[in-house]
C-alpha cells in the first residue's frame, strides 16, 4: 500500500555541540493526507560545508494510516543542500502499536525551504 501526504513543522529545539560540530534537534511535526499523525523527531546532523548537511534520526508518529490507528517509528537517513532536504525512511521492525502493530515499510521525504506547503512524504507499507 502507498501513503502520500505533507508534513508541517510544529516546533523545533536545536543544540549545537562546538566540540563535535554536530547539531541535535528535537522536532514536532503534523502529517496530513493519507497519514494523519503528530510526531516527535530527534536527529543528529553535521554540516560538512556551508549549506550542506547530513543527518540521521528517529521519529515516532501517533495517528492514523487509512482506517488503522496507532503509532510506529520511522528511521531517517538524509541530507540537506541549498535549502532542499531529502531523507530515506524505514519503518523500524516491531515498533507498531495499536492497529499499526506489524507495520513494515520504507519511503522518502522531501523538504523545500520556500513556501508554506513545502514538504512531502511517501511511504510504501504492508502488515505482517
Amino acid at each position: 500500500m502507498l501513503a502520500f501526504g505533507t508534513i508541517k513543522l510544529k516546533g523545533m529545539d536545536e543544540k549545537f555541540d562546538h566540540l563535535t560540530g554536530m547539531t541535535k534537534s528535537r522536532v514536532t511535526h503534523h502529517y496530513a493526507g493519507d497519514i494523519e499523525a503528530e510526531s516527535k523527531f530527534e536527529c543528529l546532523s553535521y554540516e560538512g560545508s556551508p549549506g550542506a548537511a547530513n543527518f540521521v534520526g528517529l521519529e515516532y508518529l501517533t495517528g492514523r494510516i487509512g482506517n488503522r490507528n496507532g503509532g510506529f517509528i520511522l528511521q531517517h537517513i538524509g541530507s540537506t543542500k541549498s535549502g532542499r532536504s531529502e531523507s530515506t525512511l524505514h519503518v523500524l521492525a516491531g515498533s507498531g502499536t495499536g492497529d499499526l502493530a506489524g507495520i513494515k515499510g520504507h519511503g522518502r521525504t522531501t523538504w523545500h525551504a520556500s513556501g508554506e506547503d513545502n514538504s512531502q512524504v511517501l511511504l510504501e507499507y504492508t502488515f505482517d
